[in-house]
């Protein structure tokens, strides 16, 4: 499977359930090995990584009814040494929370 279409996998699986956000968030390859059945490595973890959080920063990626905002305020310095370490500002962007 390829890189985009892990990604179009992730995002769809996380439109479908937004509360798998924070599962993402703190087991981000558990998380996604377990929503595709694929063994990642560490370089297709981080472009996987950077494509969801693409998805989510330009609005492409729907979390329907999930509190963006709030998860943003939240999540801010936990994340910051994790490979999902820019989330929370473009979560905290799209919402006017930086």
């Amino acid at each position: 499977m390829d890189i985009q279409a892990i990604i179009a996998q992730v995002s769809a699986a996380l439109a479908d359930a937004p509360e798998k956000l924070q599962e993402l968030v703190s087991d981000p390859k558990g998380t996604i090995e377990g929503i595709t059945g694929v063994e990642l490595g560490e370089g297709d973890l981080s472009q996987i990584v950077d494509g969801v959080k693409s998805g989510i920063a330009d609005g492409s990626l729907d979390l329907g009814g999930l509190d963006l905002g709030s998860i943003a305020g939240n999540l801010g310095d936990m994340l910051e040494s994790t490979p999902l370490g820019g989330i929370a500002d473009s979560l905290g962007g799209l919402f006017g929370k930086k």
